[in-house]
């Protein structure tokens, strides 16, 4: 069970740090451990049923491929977007893997031509628009696979890896690491209600945003050296494709960046899915959190995005990711475990959305899993004040957005609450163990992912050599 790389999770990171270790030495034993299961295996109930059935392991968040290839997949093509690992490494370096990344998605047969290259006059309007009302346009050229497209790319791949003899263990919880005298040593895994050992002295970390808590765990268990992180915290809003045509047929997703007047705190826009659907996305039986997908061949009628408060806690307070937990619980604990719902225009009065209500409006949700309420009643005052004045700051680039007919799904939360301290090689102070992607505290997107996935791989091997 000796192994010359292991990868903790099969995500973007670990695939893609999979495929670049096979590539520089393909006599390298390389071992991919991940709690989901394979791909093709990767089954969402709901697809066929139309409602959540609470699986045990979420097929939309656990799996080998991770929960991009359930997402709508946008690969952003510049390192202002997902993540910010240029603070570890350069910035030209960051630019020139996600280019190595391209290449590869194009050879497994994603060859469309980015969004957002060039500005047009439309374009050239909403940057002003934005300007004029204190919001930042970040302008970064992206790709978009789509849910069925990711998958289509992401089975070529892994089967790939697999004929180039990368062994993959699926359904297995990490549940401790071997270490010794300072070094990484292997993994140990619960399968079945078997503990397993796996052996390697390269090591990569790389559980994504779900296995956030885990990451956090294991730094402090094993002495690995970290911070607090930050942790987003908002709603995913769901709007009648009419209202955002502009920006979708222009930009597809324009990421839009604002800070609040009232209490200077930094809101985004994150995950744009015109014509999508939102999912709903079980953590665990307490912990269900709002997404949205868009797919290529299968569209709505709507729009979705997500409105993040971005929060990083100061001292006495070290427990960002057990506050946003109990939020969540919060929320479903009034839901019966669905996402809370309620239209901005209830919002604004103050009161809470009903079914008949909801059904006065010129939208219909995409999704059943939720349960129409009152989202003040989950949410903290200062993050809905935030998302409040971010989508009357978004009216005004976006006329019609800030109306009765904004649907509100909450709890929306991307848990990044331990930022670990990484070399230039992505390397930890535990040597030999690597971290990648979101569960690192330094990634937000799949572009990010697969590059620090892919930076390390190359130390590794360097050692190897």
């Amino acid at each position: 069970m000796k192994y010359d790389i292991i990868f903790l999770g099969g995500g973007q990171a670990g695939v893609f740090g999979a495929y670049e270790a096979v590539k520089l030495n393909p006599k390298l034993k390389v071992l991919v451990i991940d709690k989901g299961r394979m791909l093709k295996e990767r089954v969402c109930p709901k697809e066929t049923l139309g409602k959540c059935v609470n699986c045990p392991t979420c097929a939309i968040i656990y799996g080998v491929s991770g929960a991009g290839a359930f997402s709508d997949s946008k690969f952003n093509l510049d390192y202002k977007v997902g993540g910010d690992v240029h603070k570890l490494v350069s910035k030209t370096i960051v630019n020139d893997t996600i280019n190595y990344v391209v290449n590869i998605y194009k050879k497994f047969g994603f060859m469309e031509e980015a969004t957002g290259l060039k500005y047009n006059t439309a374009m050239e309007e909403i940057k002003r628009k934005c300007i004029e009302n204190r919001i930042q346009l970040v302008g970064t050229p992206t790709m978009h696979l789509g849910t069925d497209g990711s998958r289509r790319l992401y089975t070529k791949l892994i089967d790939e890896l697999l004929e180039k003899g990368v062994e993959f263990k699926t359904e297995r919880d990490i549940e401790e690491l071997i270490i010794e005298d300072g070094k990484i040593k292997g993994a140990k895994c619960l399968y079945k209600n078997k503990m397993e050992e796996y052996y390697s002295d390269n090591v990569l970390l790389a559980m994504g945003r779900s296995g956030a808590h885990k990451v956090m765990e294991i730094s402090h268990k094993y002495g690995v050296n970290c911070t607090n992180g930050a942790i987003d915290i908002g709603v995913r809003v769901e709007i009648p494709d009419i209202i955002m045509k502009e920006i979708n047929e222009n930009f597809y997703e324009a990421k839009m960046i604002y800070y609040t007047k009232t209490y200077r705190d930094r809101m985004r826009t994150f995950c744009s899915n015109p014509s999508g659907f939102i999912a709903a996305e079980k953590h665990s039986d307490s912990i269900v959190l709002a997404n949205g997908h868009a797919y290529k061949n299968k569209k709505s009628k709507n729009t979705n995005l997500a409105l993040l408060c971005t929060k990083t806690f100061t001292k006495p307070f070290d427990q960002p990711f057990e506050y946003a937990e109990a939020i969540a619980k919060m929320s479903s604990m009034l839901t019966g475990g669905k996402l809370l719902l309620q239209s901005y225009g209830d919002l604004k009065e103050g009161r809470r959305s009903t079914d008949e209500k909801l059904e006065r409006l010129n939208i219909v949700p995409t999704t059943t899993d939720y349960v129409a309420g009152d989202i003040s009643l989950a949410c903290p005052k200062r993050i809905l004040d935030n998302v409040m004045e971010f989508i009357e700051a978004h009216d005004k680039i976006t006329p019609g957005f800030a109306s009765s007919d904004l649907l509100l799904y909450f709890p929306e939360i991307k848990f990044r609450s331990t930022r670990m301290t990484l070399d230039e090689n992505m390397m930890t102070n535990i040597k030999g163990l690597y971290a990648a992607g979101d569960g690192s505290g330094y990634g937000s997107g799949l572009n990010i992912a697969a590059v620090m996935g892919i930076l390390s791989v190359r130390d590794m091997v360097k050692k190897l050599s």
